[in-house]
C-alpha cells in the first residue's frame, strides 16, 4: 500500500506537526510505502501575507498545486491522507484526488471548518457564535483570523465557497476526528456523520514507566491564554503551600510566567526543552497540568504523560473527560477556576492519591494510545476507503 501524507506545517512547531511525523514513521516502520508532502506558512507576515494566505483557501497557491499534481502523478498513492491543508494547499486537493479516483482521508486537528480562528475561542472564553450564522460574520467582525478583519473576510469567503461546492460531502471519503467530542462538534457544524471516524493520537516508541519522584507539578506547552496559563499562576498565588510548579515552553505569556517565577518561591520556568528532556521531566513529576480554556482536540501532552505513568490534572472541557479516567489516571477541575484547582490539589496532597494513580495512567496509555493500536486503526480506515473506491488512476494525473 502506498500512502501520500499531505501537511501544511505551522510557523511554530506544535503537537499537530509531531502527530504527522509520528504517523509517517509508524507507517514506514510497518512496511507501508509512505511519502510526506509538506508545505509551510513561513511567508505569512504582515497584512499582505495574511491576505494572500486567506486567498489561497479558494484554490491553493500555484507552487502548492504544482507539488500536489507532481506527487499524485509520480508517487501514484493508493490513499492520500491530508492533515492540515490551510492555507497554501487548500481544499482543492480533495477535488484533485476525487477526479483522479484516489481515496482521500483527512484528519481534523482543529475547528477551522467551522471557525475562521480554528479554536472556538475568543476574548478569553469559548465562542461558537459562527456556528449559528450562515455567513459567519462574527468571525469577520472580530478579526478572528490573525487579528485581521480583511484576512478573516477572505478566509471565511473561501471556506464558505467550499461548503457551497459540496467539498466536504462529495470530495472527502473519510474524516478522522481525534475524539468523540470533536466528532460531535463537526456533526453539529454540518459534516456528514457517516463519514466521520474517531482515531486517537498516540505516542510511539513507548518511553516506558518512570518513577514520579521529583515532587513537582509540571506544565508543558505554548504559554498562551487559551492554554490556561493564568489559571495556574492564580492558583499558585493563593497556594503558597503547594509544591513546585514547573513551566516548560515559550509563547505570548512568557513574561507573565517569568514574573511569577521571580515572585514566588514555588514557581519556576525552564523555557523550551528537547523532547527527551520533556519526557524525563514528565516522568519525575507528580502530575502534568493541562488547564486549557478551549476545546483541545487530542493533546499529545496527556498521552506523553500517561506513557511514563504520570497522572494528568486537566480542565473538565473538550476531549479531556474522554482521555482521563477520574481518580484512576488523573483528575478534572472546572475550566478556568483557579479556586477549584487549588481545592483539588490540596486534597491530593493531603491524601497522597496521585502516587496510586501512576499505574492507572500507564494502563490507560497501554490500552488506548500505543503505536500498534494506532497502526491497526489507521489501516482499517485506509482499507475501508480503498474498498469503496470506484476507480484508481493508472496514468499520470494532470489537474489544473
Amino acid at each position: 500500500m502506498k500512502i501520500l501524507i499531505v501537511h501544511n506545517r505551522y510557523q511554530q512547531r506544535g503537537g499537530e506537526d509531531a502527530v504527522v511525523a509520528s504517523e509517517h514513521d509508524l507507517l514506514a516502520a510497518n512496511g507501508i510505502e509512505v511519502e510526506t508532502l509538506e508545505e509551510n506558512n513561513d511567508e505569512i507576515t504582515g497584512l499582505k501575507g495574511k491576505l494572500e494566505a486567506s486567498l489561497s483557501v479558494f484554490t491553493g497557491t500555484k507552487h502548492s498545486n504544482d507539488r500536489v499534481n507532481a506527487a499524485l502523478s509520480n508517487f501514484r498513492p493508493d490513499v492520500v491522507h491530508v492533515h492540515n491543508w490551510f492555507p497554501t494547499v487548500s481544499p482543492s486537493i480533495f477535488w484533485k484526488c476525487h477526479r483522479a479516483g484516489i481515496p482521500v482521508v483527512t484528519t481534523i486537528h482543529n475547528y477551522r471548518l467551522l471557525c475562521v480562528g480554528a479554536t472556538f475561542f475568543r476574548d478569553g472564553r469559548i465562542c461558537e457564535d459562527c456556528m449559528s450564522t450562515t455567513l459567519r460574520s462574527p468571525g469577520v467582525i472580530n478579526g478572528c483570523y490573525r487579528d485581521s478583519r480583511a484576512g478573516s473576510a477572505v478566509a471565511t469567503a473561501g471556506m464558505l465557497a467550499h461548503w457551497g461546492a459540496g467539498t466536504w460531502h462529495r470530495a472527502v471519503d473519510r474524516f478522522i476526528a481525534l475524539s468523540n467530542f470533536s466528532k460531535q462538534k463537526l456533526v453539529e457544524g454540518g459534516l456528514p456523520e457517516s463519514k466521520i471516524l474517531v482515531k486517537q493520537n498516540f505516542v510511539d516508541p513507548d518511553p516506558g514507566m518512570r518513577t514520579g519522584r521529583g515532587g513537582n507539578y509540571l506544565f508543558v506547552g505554548r504559554l498562551t491564554e487559551e492554554k490556561g496559563v493564568r489559571t495556574l499562576i492564580d492558583c499558585w498565588k493563593s497556594g503558597t503551600d503547594l509544591p513546585m510548579l514547573t513551566f516548560v515552553g515559550r509563547g505570548p505569556l512568557e513574561e507573565e510566567v517569568r514574573t511569577a517565577a521571580a515572585a514566588m518561591k514555588n514557581v519556576e520556568w525552564l523555557g523550551s526543552k528537547k523532547s527527551d528532556e520533556v519526557s524525563e521531566l514528565m516522568g519525575s513529576a507528580k502530575a502534568v497540568l493541562c488547564p486549557s480554556l478551549w476545546y483541545e482536540a487530542m493533546p499529545r501532552v496527556v498521552i506523553e504523560s500517561m506513557a511514563v505513568g504520570t497522572p494528568v490534572i486537566a480542565s473538565r472541557i473538550g476531549s479531556y473527560p474522554e482521555m482521563i479516567a477520574e481518580g484512576e489516571s488523573g483528575i478534572l477541575f472546572a475550566s478556568g477556576n483557579a479556586n477549584d484547582l487549588l481545592l483539588r490539589l490540596r486534597n491530593l496532597e493531603a491524601t497522597g492519591a496521585l502516587a496510586g494513580m501512576r499505574a492507572g495512567a500507564r494502563l490507560r496509555y497501554e490500552t488506548e494510545y500505543t503505536g500498534p493500536k494506532n497502526f491497526s486503526l489507521l489501516m482499517e480506515i485506509y482499507e475501508q476507503v480503498l474498498a469503496k473506491a470506484t476507480a484508481v488512476s493508472q496514468v499520470p494525473v494532470s489537474v489544473t
